[in-house]
């Protein structure tokens, strides 16, 4: 067998950051931040524990990385809906989140998961404030767009309507009405 070339390695470091990544996601959001180690965290990946070191300095890093990869997620969605009418963002937004919960349920779980674990929110505060405040002026811009009273109340309601759904999704599984959710929401804002 010949050597690989630099792109094949290159791949194969790509591919062993993502396992990790995804191993680390699924260790929070099942064991919790605390009592997930990068010991359990390498085995679950198929890694040596130094091997994880040598791709996050510490159970932190992983932490972040994690949630920057998250954020990058994020941002090609809303990549997605850029240069679309508001109307058209809105519904987008919709169809993709209920998309994303269906399709992503261990990434939504690792996300509902650290949202109740204060001392990683705390570790990622500034994280999930830079992120927070992106998502809020988005929708804030979009309901004021089409013409909200109150567009910065509206994105905090709109906001508060897809987690709900997040949360009875998580608790129900397949007994949550998840369509009939999306389509009362798309039905609420006349989407």
């Amino acid at each position: 067998m010949s050597p690989r070339n630099p792109a094949q390695n290159e791949a194969q470091r790509a591919q062993t950051r993502q396992q990790i990544l995804m191993a680390g996601l699924k260790a929070f959001a099942e064991k919790g931040y605390a009592a997930a180690s990068m010991a359990y965290i390498a085995k679950e990946a198929g890694v040596s524990k130094g091997l994880s070191y040598h791709y996050f300095s510490s159970k932190e890093d992983l932490l972040h990385g994690i949630f920057e990869m998250l954020v990058a997620v994020g941002e090609g969605m809303e990549d997605q809906i850029t240069g679309k009418s508001p109307k058209e963002q809105l519904r987008l937004t919709v169809e993709m989140g209920f998309q994303f919960m269906d399709e992503q349920t261990d990434i939504v779980r690792f996300m509902t998961a650290i949202a109740i674990q204060p001392e990683v929110t705390a570790r990622l505060k500034e994280l999930i404030t830079k992120h927070k405040n992106l998502s809020i002026d988005m929708y804030r811009d979009i309901f004021a767009a089409l013409g909200y009273d109150s567009p910065l109340a509206e994105s905090y309601a709109f906001g508060a309507l897809m987690d709900g759904t997040v949360l009875g999704y998580l608790a129900l599984g397949p007994d949550y009405p998840l369509e009939d959710m999306k389509q009362k929401i798309l039905t609420k804002y006349h989407l």
